[in-house]
């Protein structure tokens, strides 16, 4: 099934997992007097999550889609310090997002009798007009669909599902005085991208491979504010480019930052958009803007290593994205307007637990 069918939509505000951890310091703190290798040289972070809509590269999943809305997820994150002035340091991230509601995409519906002609024109078995003399187009439509209906065997659309979402991402960052930037690759199973490369280029796997580059720059004289923007290149499952640009404004709210029991209020404005992902002979998305979103987190550090952190998102679909929505083959072959894969504008709840080490 092509994308516009089956395109869920699960990964990245940045990255599929970059939002399951709370903001902190991005620097790493200076280790000049550790050896290359040194225990002290290594940090990390174990994060668990819930939000309540399935959401990925700022779409917002359409409740028909997943069957319901909500995802849980944990995220554990290390990073090595590589360098005597903390030039260099290496991360590797694993995440792991579960649909809290059920797996199989639009529930598996049935073709509506106009449904399984458009269907059957679709693929190219039959005239999209009445061949033959005598017989009406509605009736021949009617002929159509029970052809369709005794191929397939059955009436249902397609057992497609959406599967749980494995992330693994690897990045050598370089950490200067207002500059970080991270070079870096990220492996796929499942999740929005699983279903694109599964059920649109029909590759047979939920597999997507990427690598990326994220420069970020943080002025020395205004720490509350960054901007960045991660270009990712995926080559293996389904093939383009990602962009997603963002700006983030920070400040305290009460305490001293990253100590016991302080907070943080952080603000995201951030976008997402493609560059020759989308196949027009597909109905799917079409490239450019697919996403906008606006992100509110309140990073409270009730220990300076337990940071619980609640959220709101509210996001956008971007030109692009509506193209799925637009044409759907699902609303077309079931007749039902629902059956669309993203919400035009949603609101999205989260909250986070981090443990840091």
């Amino acid at each position: 099934m092509k994308v516009r069918n089956m395109m869920i939509a699960a990964l990245l505000a940045a990255p599929a997992f970059a939002d399951t951890a709370a903001t902190t310091n991005n620097t790493v703190e200076p280790l000049a007097n550790e050896p290359a290798l040194s225990a002290k040289r290594l940090k990390g972070s174990l994060t668990v999550g819930y939000d309540t809509n399935y959401t990925g590269r700022g779409y917002v999943v359409s409740h028909s889609v997943a069957q319901g809305d909500s995802v849980g997820y944990t995220a554990v994150k290390l990073n090595y310090d590589m360098g005597k002035e903390s030039a260099w340091s290496l991360g590797h991230t694993l995440a792991y997002h579960v649909p809290m509601s059920g797996h199989t995409l639009y529930g598996n519906p049935d073709f509506s009798t106009h449904g399984a002609y458009l269907a059957g024109v679709h693929s190219g078995e039959v005239p999209a007009t009445c061949p033959y003399p005598g017989v009406s187009q509605e009736q021949y439509e009617q002929m159509v669909a029970e052809g369709v209906y005794a191929k397939r065997g059955s009436r249902k659309i397609k057992n497609a599902n959406i599967e749980n979402q494995l992330t693994l991402m690897t990045e050598l960052k370089y950490t200067a005085k207002e500059w970080n930037v991270a070079f870096g690759h990220t492996f796929i199973h499942g999740g929005l991208l699983g279903v694109m490369a599964k059920h649109y280029r029909d590759q047979g796997a939920s597999v997507v491979n990427e690598v990326f580059i994220a420069p970020e720059w943080t002025p020395s004289n205004a720490k509350w504010f960054s901007a960045g923007v991660k270009t990712s290149f995926s080559f293996q499952g389904i093939t383009g480019w990602w962009f997603e640009p963002y700006v983030t404004f920070k400040a305290p709210v009460f305490g001293e930052p990253q100590t016991d029991n302080s907070m943080l209020a952080v603000v995201t404005f951030a976008m997402s958009a493609t560059a020759d992902y989308f196949d027009s002979r597909y109905f799917a998305c079409a490239n450019g803007s697919q996403a906008f979103w606006v992100k509110l987190s309140t990073p409270w550090f009730v220990k300076e290593n337990v940071i619980i952190t609640p959220s709101v998102s509210f996001n956008w679909l971007g030109r692009g994205g509506m193209k799925a929505n637009t044409q759907s083959e699902f609303k077309q072959y079931t007749g039902n307007d629902h059956n669309h894969p993203f919400r035009n504008f949603g609101v999205v709840f989260g909250v986070s637990a981090t443990y840091t080490f």
